[in-house]
């Protein structure tokens, strides 16, 4: 049977979310099989008060206090008060802030929550790639109105590589919807309050483009001059009649270029 194991309260105190410090201390903890910790974790302190009002809180209960502080100055007040008071504090960024400093000659920013602003960026830009993927030439209408930016225009004018492209480097949710002719679009199209680009180009240039496309194929109505004009004039009245919809010319433009018209 095993020995019953010891409670000890945790302190985290940190300028930011304080969730690297958590998972740095617990892995420092589950190496001591006699501990069982009670984690309380103390974000987006920013004064003395504020940490000092902890630190009561801390010896009544008999804590341990770990601090993920970037201001010089709390951190040093913390130490002096950890002097003046029954409780044991351990300072988890100051010495690694300090011997990194002193190796590269450099002084470092000081400035609170910049891991976190780093996690929130990738998030972000994960989910607005992860959108755009599942809302890809007309999929996922259901949840349209959750786009940043809507695309749309005929086959071959671009749609999906633009929105990729603005989805990776804006981190912008973009659903692209091909227009097909004399097949309405999704009715959400023409109700909801998101912005919306069509993409316009020149017959033969896309004629070029879908011959490019197909050359292997033998000609079809999908590379007919004739069809194409048809196609996009189809597209035309399809446009007129979204409110607010800005039109982008693609005839020469690459997909640089094109998104940042968009842009």
């Amino acid at each position: 049977m095993n020995p019953p194991r010891t409670k000890v309260h945790v302190f985290i105190i940190s300028d930011s979310t304080g969730l690297t410090a958590e998972r740095v201390i617990q892995a420092a903890l589950v190496q001591f099989k006699q501990i069982s910790p009670v984690f309380k974790r103390f974000p987006y302190i920013q004064t003395k008060e504020q940490i000092g009002n902890i630190l009561g809180k801390a010896e009544k209960l008999n804590a341990i206090v770990i601090y993920s502080l970037v201001s010089p100055e709390l951190r040093k007040w913390l130490r002096s008060e950890n002097k003046t008071r029954d409780m044991h504090s351990y300072d988890l960024l100051g010495p690694l802030l300090d011997r990194m400093g002193k190796h590269w000659n450099m002084i470092p920013a000081f400035a609170p929550g910049l891991l976190k602003g780093v996690r929130e960026e990738s998030v972000r830009l994960a989910e607005a790639i992860d959108f755009t993927l599942r809302h890809d030439d007309g999929q996922g209408i259901e949840t349209l109105g959750h786009a940043d930016l809507i695309i749309l225009g005929i086959s071959r004018t671009s749609k999906t590589p633009t929105s990729l492209y603005i989805s990776c480097n804006e981190h912008l949710k973009v659903a692209n919807v091909p227009i097909i002719p004399n097949i309405d679009p999704p009715k959400k199209i023409f109700t909801l309050k998101r912005r919306k680009v069509g993409l316009s180009i020149a017959p033969d240039r896309l004629a070029f483009i879908r011959q490019k496309r197909l050359k292997y194929a033998g000609p079809t109505e999908y590379v007919d001059i004739g069809s194409i004009r048809k196609e996009l004039a189809y597209c035309d009245s399809i446009f007129d009649r979204i409110q607010g919809l800005e039109v982008v010319d693609v005839t020469y433009s690459s997909i640089e270029e094109i998104a940042g018209k968009i842009v």
